[in-house]
């Protein structure tokens, strides 16, 4: 099993992320970091004996893993841009500080971004978790608008007790087919609340079978929209 998690661009990391360095630390160059812990942390306990690699995108090799899976969005992690062609989706790319929402193409362009509150608090992002079978390989790819919804993805079918009954909702729904998931992924201080799908259906939910085109399961992104348009009449 590989894992791929984004990376920090060259001219924002610190010093001690080169190898050159007399303290280098070679996860220093990770963006992402609190994801990829808690990922490797969760297949260590899940799957002792399954080897996982991880890596930076510069780093990555075809190894030939049985699954790999793809921590951050694109702006920071060219291995999920590799798979962009293959997806119903994309996020928009704004410049380092903004925003990237969220943009689904064959939902008439719906856009979908983070919410703040008027002082500049994150309320709310979307954690978008999908998984793609390839030549005999399963990716999953983590993502996010911020890197609460990267966490968010992972901790939506990893965590150990709202994993499971979120993991039984997908296969009920989608089977062994592809699959996109998008939900929300709320922080209150230092604490992520999970989504909890068995309770309150995903925002999005789509499926393709082999050589089918990508279609829409649940579509409740209405709640997401309308507390959108709450909070610009709030300010």
């Amino acid at each position: 099993m590989d894992i791929v998690c984004s990376e920090i661009p060259d001219d924002e990391r610190p010093e001690y992320a080169s190898p050159a360095d007399r303290n280098y630390l070679r996860y220093a160059k990770f963006a992402d970091l609190d994801t990829l812990m808690f990922v490797r942390t969760r297949l260590a306990q899940q799957a002792p004996t399954v080897v996982v690699r991880d890596f930076a995108p510069s780093e990555h090799y075809d190894t030939h893993a049985d699954v790999l899976i793809v921590i951050g969005g694109p702006p920071w992690n060219t291995k999920f841009r590799e798979f962009l062609p293959q997806l119903p989706f994309h996020f928009e790319p704004h410049p380092l500080g903004e925003d990237d929402p969220l943009v689904v193409p064959g939902l008439d362009d719906l856009t979908l971004t983070p919410r703040w509150t008027p002082r500049g608090e994150l309320i709310e992002d979307l954690a978008v978790f999908t998984r793609l079978t390839l030549r005999g390989t399963i990716v999953f790819l983590l993502g996010g608008c911020l890197t609460l919804g990267v966490l968010g993805a992972a901790r939506c079918l990893l965590d150990s007790e709202c994993g499971p009954g979120n993991t039984d909702y997908l296969t009920g729904r989608v089977g062994d087919n592809d699959f996109v998931l998008v939900v929300e992924a709320r922080r209150v201080g230092g604490i992520t609340d999970i989504a909890d799908m068995t309770a309150v259906g995903p925002l999005l939910l789509l499926s393709r079978g082999v050589g089918e085109n990508w279609s829409v399961v649940v579509d409740n992104t209405k709640r997401f929209t309308d507390r959108q348009r709450s909070i610009g009449l709030g300010r």
